[in-house]
């Protein structure tokens, strides 16, 4: 073997070891689901609401949580039109579609605001719970790029998705996120009785 088959053969192994690694990356986005962590959040605000909820921050609390139901239904419902759009036009992973991706994301942003409105009201601790959830929740969508909150924004990021997991993405996210409102509606509840004693 000459001296320039071997010089040829190594530069080619070195042009495709990028390409097998970003292939690598495209077959496992980088995903946080961050729908365990706002859900725990939520049941742990909804089981210690007679310890932080006191009578002068009762309105807004409820005020703050009725936001965070309606923009957490925005976000669900904007998330279930897409993925409902993806299975029925039965599109193929590969192509980015930047104009959904940045819907999505300005939508959660909202969201986080909303969290953020919730945990000014509370006790300590779980304001510093619903303060790292928020970290989490921004870190994903601003400061670390290619990663995703789920696997239906991997795929509208053009990340090789199977129709697997973003029908599973899409199930276990929404329930999660229903829950989420279905506690708000219970912790408002809970508030209001609380009032009226």
């Amino acid at each position: 073997m000459s001296l320039k088959h071997i010089f040829c053969g190594s530069v080619l192994f070195f042009f495709l070891l990028p390409s097998a690694d970003i292939f690598a990356q495209a077959a496992n986005p980088a995903v946080t689901d961050v729908t365990t962590s706002m859900l725990t959040w939520m049941k742990h605000l909804n089981s210690d609401a007679d310890k932080y909820c006191s009578a002068e921050k009762a309105p807004d609390l409820i005020q703050q949580l009725e936001f965070l139901k309606q923009d957490l239904t925005v976000y669900m419902k904007a998330r279930k039109k897409l993925s409902d759009s993806l299975f029925r036009n039965n599109i193929a992973p590969g192509k980015t579609d930047p104009d959904n991706l940045d819907m999505l994301k300005t939508k959660m942003s909202t969201v986080m605001g909303r969290l953020r409105g919730v945990a000014d009201l509370v006790g300590p601790g779980l304001q510093a719970e619903g303060d790292k959830l928020n970290e989490e929740i921004y870190s994903v969508l601003y400061e670390q790029p290619n990663h995703y909150l789920s696997h239906l924004e991997a795929f509208l990021g053009g990340v090789n998705v199977n129709k697997k997991e973003l029908a599973l993405d899409g199930s276990t996210n929404y329930s999660r996120l229903e829950e989420c409102v279905n506690l708000s509606t219970s912790l408002q509840g809970k508030i209001e009785r609380k009032l009226k004693k």
